[in-house]
């Protein structure tokens, strides 16, 4: 099936119709949607040969609404992507990593050498919405945490730094419930579930409104380990400040922590630049054991200790954004440079540019990782 066929079968149709599919005062169905084409070359890790890929993605967003008070959300995705990178360890990793949650929903239908066509429900969850309280359950993105880069508290969700597509975020199948007693008071109790209790999260977060911040405390049992923390997030003048902080009573090895502070600040020109440092107390400084950022079921991972991540944008018109980010690791002495442009040609069509520049001693957290270059173009509907 080529890519015309596929969006006249997928795209086309579904975009005949209005984004209000059936509306009346105690019901409503809603779609709406995007179709992303991204290309990238890097080089496979193993050889050290070159791969690459096109993707293309069609999604569709359908929201339904239900007397006020429930509403369904169900995204679904068709997938085609071809090159040499669908044969490699680099792509089955990425498919593990989507199915990974209880209840695989990234479907597999035609995989060859050079070509792939999958379906996936990137969400599906069920909502119960009546004040004080908020009742998720099903695939959805649990988003703890308050930091930009490193978030030690963030527990459900895998670090994205490395991703070409940061915004893609494996869900997880999970009761989420959520209860505002008061303004300013916020409780929420998390389990994701899984077959056997030990693969499980159940973790509780409770965040109150003290004049300027947002302050939370937070502890819970992910998979073996107990977790207890707390994160901050505030102003100082129009300066944004935040921090987080974890302790883990590992099952396996010693305990430890994890932290983070950072501020970013906005200019009125439109210049934004965030700093943000990272201390990560499992890691070792030994670079023989050296996997960068390896994926982890709870908690980030690393070699190093210390890291720094800055972060800058700027919009050279209102339609034309440049950005650039720096992970520095302070131990190994190593860089991640992520240049990055985005221009809006119209509302519903956006296209990006970047790379991926990992640099400096071979001892570095990442310097294994290889260079990548992209192109995305996005149109929504």
């Amino acid at each position: 099936m080529n890519i015309f066929i596929f969006l006249i079968l997928f795209f086309i149709s579904p975009s005949a119709f209005c984004f209000s599919l059936y509306d009346n005062p105690h019901f409503s169905i809603d779609l709406k949607g995007s179709y992303k084409n991204l290309g990238f070359v890097t080089k496979r890790r193993i050889t050290d040969s070159v791969i690459a890929a096109d993707l293309n993605r069609l999604r569709t967003e359908w929201n339904m609404n239900a007397l006020k008070v429930f509403s369904a959300k169900v995204i679904w995705d068709n997938e085609i992507i071809g090159g040499n990178y669908v044969s490699t360890e680099e792509f089955a990793a990425r498919q593990r990593t989507r199915g990974e949650p209880y209840l695989n929903m990234d479907y597999e239908l035609v995989r060859k050498n050079k070509f792939f066509y999958g379906q996936q429900l990137y969400r599906a969850y069920l909502k119960f919405d009546q004040e004080p309280v908020t009742l998720v359950i099903g695939r959805q993105k649990i988003d703890w945490g308050v930091m930009h880069a490193f978030s030690p508290v963030d527990l459900f969700t895998r670090l994205p730094i490395f991703d070409i597509e940061k915004e893609e975020r494996v869900g997880n199948t999970a009761a989420n419930l959520i209860i505002t007693p008061m303004e300013g008071l916020k409780l929420n109790a998390v389990y994701t579930f899984r077959p056997e209790l030990d693969g499980s999260r159940l973790a509780g977060r409770v965040t109150k409104t003290l004049g300027h911040y947002d302050v939370s405390v937070l502890g819970g049992r992910f998979l073996k380990d107990k977790v207890f923390g707390f994160d901050f997030t505030g102003d100082v003048k129009k300066a944004g400040v935040r921090g987080e902080l974890i302790y883990d009573n590992a099952d396996i090895g010693k305990n430890f922590v994890q932290g983070a502070v950072g501020m970013d600040y906005g200019f009125e020109n439109t210049f934004y630049f965030l700093v943000e440092y990272f201390y990560n107390g499992q890691g070792t400084n030994d670079a023989s054991t050296l996997t960068p950022f390896p994926p982890s079921g709870i908690q980030i991972q690393s070699v190093h200790q210390n890291f720094l991540a800055m972060l800058v944008k700027y919009e050279l018109t209102p339609l034309w954004r440049v950005s650039l980010q720096n992970d520095i690791d302070l131990n190994g002495g190593s860089f991640f440079i992520n240049p990055e442009t985005r221009y809006s040609f119209y509302d519903w069509l956006e296209g990006v540019v970047g790379a991926h520049f990992p640099v400096g001693r071979n001892s570095g957290e990442f310097t294994p990782i290889p260079n990548v270059y992209y192109l995305q173009t996005q149109f929504f509907f």
